[in-house]
């Protein structure tokens, strides 16, 4: 074999190796971020930890960010603040927009525990809240 074709086979090898450890990295980068997504999951539906009937995890029935007769569909977002911040939430901007800018503006949000009744919150523009379970 020629000293060309031994240094082209060289080349050969490694690019195989390389692709193949690739693809090895690929797979256990999905496998990490199913088992997070998998984890993720349990934590949220495990936060009663089935110790409570009536009083488990919250679930956002309506939210409504702005003022009469301006208002923009927060449910989403709400949600995923409750989800986020230990059900923490803030009336602002971010949440769906600016329906009606410069007025200041309420949130509005109906909630429920479990098969309880419904909890109606609402909130100032730049005010937090908790949104909770627990009595």
């Amino acid at each position: 074999m020629t000293l060309a074709t031994q240094h082209i086979m060289r080349i050969v090898a490694v690019l195989a190796l390389t692709a193949a450890s690739a693809s090895a990295f690929a797979q256990s980068d999905e496998y990490r971020h199913g088992y997070a997504d998998g984890y993720a999951a349990g934590q949220r539906a495990g936060n009663d930890g089935g110790n409570s009937p009536r009083w488990g995890r919250v679930r956002v029935e309506e939210a409504d960010y702005g003022v009469r007769g301006a208002f923009c569909d927060a449910r989403r977002a709400v949600r995923n603040e409750v989800e986020r911040n230990n059900g923490n939430v803030r009336a602002d901007n971010e949440l769906c927009g600016d329906p009606a800018p410069r007025q200041e503006k309420r949130l509005r949000i109906i909630y429920r525990c479990g098969d309880s009744e419904p909890v109606r919150v609402s909130l100032r523009e730049n005010e937090s809240t908790r949104l909770s379970c627990r009595r």
